[in-house]
């Protein structure tokens, strides 16, 4: 039986930069996104390296680390706390 191994998938939040430029008489638009560094370590991204991205508009709170907010998280609407559940793929 072959073993196959698994590719990671990381959920994280990015911030998206623009940048517009002008080649041939076309016009093109960058979208570059940061990606922590601890992130690029655990996927061990190199230089040159593509990314699969399946992106989604990051809402309020997505930008917040709710393991250090447990008391604030149980008050949070029940379909705000399954989003964020799915996303820590708990």
């Amino acid at each position: 039986m072959e073993s196959k191994q698994l590719e990671k998938e990381l959920v994280f939040v990015s911030k998206v930069s623009v940048t517009k430029s002008k080649k041939n008489g076309k016009e093109y638009i960058t979208y570059r996104i940061t990606v922590p560094i601890e992130k690029a370590k655990e996927l061990e991204l190199k230089n040159g390296d593509y990314l699969l991205v399946k992106a989604k508009k990051a809402k309020w709170y997505h930008l917040l680390n709710w393991e250090e907010m447990k008391n604030v998280y149980n008050m949070l609407p029940e379909e705000v706390k399954k989003e964020i559940d799915e996303l820590n793929h708990k």
